[in-house]
Formats: C-alpha cells, structure tokens, sequence
C-alpha cells in the first residue's frame, strides 16, 4: 500500500497552486515611472516573508479540509464561513496571539490582492480577536529590573576581565555575552538589529565613546536611529574591540560586532542557543532576546512613571498604545539618556527625582 504524504501545517511557495504564487508574486512587481508597482513592492524582506509562511498555512488549511476551494480564484475564497473554519483550527493549535498574528496577515494579504473589495468584515473579526488575545496573551512580568541586569553585566565583565586563569578565547566568549546583555538592557534593540550590528557603520566612534547608528533598514518601523553607548560600556565597549574580538576571530576577518567562539559572525540560530543558557546560569531566569524589551518598559513604568511615555520611542512604536499593550506591565539619544538615568538610580538605591507639575 503506497503511503501518502500528509499535507504540512506551512504549505512551501514551491507547492503552492500556480494560480496563488502568480497572485503572490504580482504583489511585489518593481518598476520604473512608466511601469505598474506591485502594491507590496515596499514590504520589507522580513515581512514578506513572515506572511508568505502564514499564506502557507491557510493554503495548507484548505488543502486538507475544503480542497474543493482550490479550484477557485484566490481571493474568491476568502469567505467568512471559510475564515471560521480556519479560526476554529488555529484557536485549536496556537496561542491566541499567533492566531491573532495569521488572521491579520491573511488580511492584509487579501486587502492587497483585492483593494476594492468588501474586507469590513473580515477587518472586524481582526479586531475582535485581536483584543481577546491582548487579554490573554500578556506574559507576567520577569521578576528583574533593569538596574538588576545592568549591574550583573558591569560586575561580570569586570570578574572576566580579572581573570588571569581562563583561556584567552573562553574570555572572550564571556566577555563578548556581559557584554551583549549589558548593552541589551540599556539599548533594547530587536535582535534583527543586534546581530546586523557592523564595526565602523553601526558602532561608531565619538569624543564621549561610542554611538550605534541604525539605519532604516535595521529597523522594524523603517526609521533610523542613534542610541550612544551608556559611559558604563565605553571602556568594556572599547576592549571587546581592541581585545577579545580580534581573539575570537583568531586572524579571520569580519565586519560583524558580535563574533562567535568560530571565528565569524554569530548567527540568529547560535544566538538563541547561547543566550538563554547564559541568563539561567548566572541570573537564574529563561528568556530571549525579546524580553530585555519587556523589562526596560516595565522598569520604566515601575521607577519613573510620569516619563512612562518615552517607552514609545525608545522601543520604536508608533503609538504608546502598542508601547502600554505589549510592554508596559505596572528616536533617540534623549530617550536612552532618560532609561540610563533610572538604571543609575536604581543602582545608586536612589529614587528618580520627578518631573514638576509646571514642567509637566
């Protein structure tokens, strides 16, 4: 008996239905002046692909339970007792936030195969869900402050430092990862733009030490930022780059800032590997990259909360509600300026001294 391959969850582009992948790639046709423009043509390489993963899921949805739809135009099946189904499986799978994320990604994917088309409702069903999710799927906050994790990075990098007995390239290792989590508390970047760091274009050089510079493309809301390095971090900052970071690429080359124990590049997969090994053995706690977000906000909102508002800029949104909705649980250099103030102070045992009301 021949055994059948059973459809998978995400169905590859490769497997898609003809009629679906020349739809997908209509969206992002470029051009010139005197040429059409595919109405996705600016989606970042990111998005495209994160909602050509959830499209595969809902071709492979139909796929399974109603296949009879694939003989239709691809928009044209977009129904709301289809939607249904598919809510009902994906509620049955995931969390509610991931089944929040692939009903607005099948949105937004409808919404630009069909511009002119009828999307109330499905916009509405995002809508609700979207808030049901937001309900349940906050995480508790992580029983660690900032200040906490800033102190635990200038205390290990300088117990590393000391440390005339280990190898020089396991040194460097454990600097390198001080290193990183101390600058990830005090500058919450997104891991995207942690590892795109690049010596000379993204840290850069200045009369009071250093300054990371982002580019739009580093950035998930595509606006370019400056953060400078906390003067904890500058000398730290300054022997990773004159010591420990030659020692780890052992003679190699790279523009890489962050240097696996190999010699090259550290990578998305080493990264979430290394990590959270390293946070449980010393600080006793899991989690990812992501989190040091969670903790600056919260720290922010718990020590300071009249300046609660310069969450949004220094996590990148666009509105304090994404801010209060994702990161609140109690562009720029002023905003970092701002979080390295409350760090210093919880460090010191100092309460932040208040905005006057007049000032306010």
């Amino acid at each position: 008996m021949t055994k059948i391959d059973p459809v998978p969850r995400v169905l590859k582009f490769d497997n898609w239905p003809q009629a679906e992948r020349t739809a997908w790639e209509s969206l992002f046709v470029e051009g010139d002046l005197f040429d059409d423009v595919g109405p996705c043509a600016h989606w970042s390489e990111g998005s495209r692909r994160k909602r050509r993963q959830s499209y595969g899921q809902w071709l492979s949805f139909l796929m399974r339970e109603v296949p009879d739809l694939l003989e239709q135009d691809p928009v044209a099946r977009i129904t709301e007792p289809t939607v249904r189904r598919y809510l009902a499986e994906c509620q049955g799978r995931y969390k509610p936030k991931s089944t929040a994320g692939l009903l607005l990604d099948l949105m937004v994917i409808a919404k630009a195969l069909a511009p002119k088309g009828d999307w109330s409702w499905l916009n509405t069903v995002v809508k609700r869900y979207q808030k049901l999710a937001d309900r349940r799927s906050l995480p508790p906050a992580l029983p660690i402050s900032a200040g906490e994790i800033f102190h635990w990075s200038l205390t290990r990098l300088a117990e590393v430092e000391a440390d005339e007995t280990s190898h020089p390239l396991r040194k460097a290792v454990h600097f390198r990862q001080a290193l990183m989590i101390g600058l990830l508390i005090a500058r919450p970047v997104r891991r995207r733009a942690l590892l795109a760091m690049q010596v000379g274009q993204h840290v850069v050089p200045t009369g009071q030490g250093f300054e990371l510079r982002f580019g739009s493309e580093d950035m998930k809301d595509q606006k370019a930022r400056r953060f400078s390095v906390p003067q904890e971090l500058v000398e730290p900052m300054r022997a990773y780059l004159e010591v420990h970071r030659r020692i780890l690429l052992a003679g190699k080359f790279s523009d890489a800032f962050w240097i696996s124990q190999y010699g090259e590049s550290l990578k998305p997969d080493g990264l979430s590997r290394e990590l959270p090994k390293v946070i449980m053995r010393h600080l006793g706690l899991e989690f990812r990259t992501h989190a040091f977000r969670n903790i600056a906000a919260t720290s922010i909102a718990e020590a300071d909360p009249e300046n609660v508002t310069i969450i949004r800029d220094l996590l990148g949104h666009s509105t304090m509600a994404m801010a209060d909705k994702h990161y609140n649980r109690a562009t720029g250099i002023k905003s970092c300026d701002e979080l390295q103030g409350i760090v210093d102070s919880i460090l010191a045992g100092k309460p932040k001294r208040r905005r006057s009301r007049r000032g306010k």
